[in-house]
């Protein structure tokens, strides 16, 4: 007997069962689908507390208003939103909530190594339908194991914003790409009466992720040389792209504000949007306050060149976090910690917010980043040439990068050398794989 008669003749004993039950049997059928219809309109009707945790203070009133939008499409949910970032230890921050059994419902990951620190605490995704209007690579960050672990938003791009206006009156008619170049600049800058560098440099993420990435990026293959590193194989006081990198400290400390070390990455904002200096090291995410200082504001992105070499003519492009959801909060709450991750990025509403109010470039496809300016079409146009360096911090022991500003806020002190300097560089690494 075929499958198919047998499927058949399977649904007619079954229709005929159902047709000889009786009107009793369909009375009782009825009402407890009727019952069972009650049950999950209560469950979705079940008050739920949502704990939202970020770390831009910048877009905190604005991911307030997105939470209420939110709330009023799933009025049985309440959103509390929680920022703590800019030049807070924000992961220490979240280490002592988890600690004190308060961790959010939603909080944000920013690599494998740190996957690595809270995945006891974090949901599978993989079935979530924002999954398959991802931008393929974006979804790689947090895939572990083959199952899909974080949610990304963004694409992100960093290097130097420069002002366009003080560049032409400078005399620069090319934009810089080696360090060679970006030096001759410097100097015409500061001739026209600017500072050509608001450098940030208290600010511990300013070096120790953003800057201190660009000497792992530019390496021939960055996975290969961590993997030698944490195997002992390899050290980056020998390597010659970290010996390289004094060479951009040493320029922008030269050609900087006075105070480097008290100089934090609001001061360089603001700095930078008061027409006091040229250029800043920072990335897409300071458009939205630099035009909320200046709206007429003119700007690009330049690479950070760490000597003359053609392959510094790239920035880094890469996925700056992914919002993951505490598996250990209560069933309900982790489904509306779902609703809300495929709200912001799946709805027109979320959309919205994520191109306008955000300034974000959508880690999906068929979002227009209509909102972009000249840092974030800079960054799309490095991309499509194909001149991108990745993000590489995400594989940074837990604690490296608080190591790597120590220790490069002491050498621009005065304290000790470049090369004393990659040595406990070099150790701290060991210690903290």
């Amino acid at each position: 007997m075929s499958r198919k008669l047998l499927t058949t003749i399977v649904l007619l004993i079954a229709a005929a069962g159902l047709l000889f039950a009786g009107g009793q049997q369909e009375g009782a059928q009825t009402e407890q689908q009727g019952a069972q219809t009650e049950e999950k309109a209560a469950a979705q009707a079940e008050e739920v507390e949502l704990h939202f945790f970020q770390f831009k203070p910048y877009l905190d009133e604005e991911y307030k208003k997105f939470a209420d939008d939110f709330e009023k499409e799933n009025p049985n949910v309440t959103v509390t939103t929680e920022t703590i970032g800019g030049g807070t230890q924000w992961q220490t921050i979240l280490k002592s909530k988890f600690a004190a059994d308060e961790g959010p419902d939603i909080f944000p990951v920013e690599g494998p190594s740190q996957y690595e620190l809270w995945s006891d605490y974090i949901a599978d995704l993989s079935g979530e339908p924002w999954i398959d209007n991802a931008v393929p690579f974006a979804l790689e960050v947090l895939n572990i194991n083959g199952k899909q672990m974080g949610m990304p938003v963004n694409l992100e791009g960093y290097g130097y914003i420069y002002n366009k206006d003080i560049f032409k009156e400078a005399g620069i008619n090319e934009t810089p790409s080696t360090l060679s170049e970006l030096e001759a600049a410097a100097k015409k800058i500061k001739s026209a009466g600017y500072t050509p560098f608001a450098t940030g440099y208290s600010t511990w993420w300013v070096i120790g992720l953003h800057l201190y990435n660009v000497a792992f990026a530019q390496q021939d293959d960055p996975q290969a040389f961590i993997d030698r590193l944490n195997a002992g194989e390899a050290k980056m006081a020998e390597n010659k792209l970290f010996q390289d990198l004094q060479n951009i400290v040493d320029l922008t400390v030269e050609y900087g504000e006075k105070n480097p070390l008290t100089t934090d990455h609001n001061k360089q904002v603001q700095m930078f949007a008061n027409g006091t200096a040229a250029m800043i090291q920072q990335g897409v995410w300071k458009e939205v306050p630099i035009f909320e200082a200046n709206p007429n504001a003119n700007v690009g992105l330049l690479p950070i060149p760490l000597n003359d070499s053609a392959q510094m003519d790239r920035v880094a492009v890469g996925v700056p976090f992914n919002f993951v959801v505490n598996k250990t909060s209560p069933e309900p709450v982790q489904e509306a910690a779902k609703d809300f991750l495929n709200y912001l990025v799946n709805s027109k509403t979320g959309q919205k917010y994520m191109t306008e109010n955000f300034g974000f470039i959508p880690a999906y496809k068929g979002v227009d980043p209509q909102g972009l300016k000249g840092v974030g079409k800079d960054i799309l146009g490095y991309a499509g040439r194909d001149k991108t360096i990745p993000w590489v911090f995400g594989q940074f022991p837990d604690g490296f990068a608080n190591e790597v500003s120590n220790n490069i806020q002491a050498y621009i002190a005065d304290r000790q050398d470049w090369n004393t300097t990659l040595e406990r560089l070099d150790a701290a690494w060991q210690k903290l794989k």
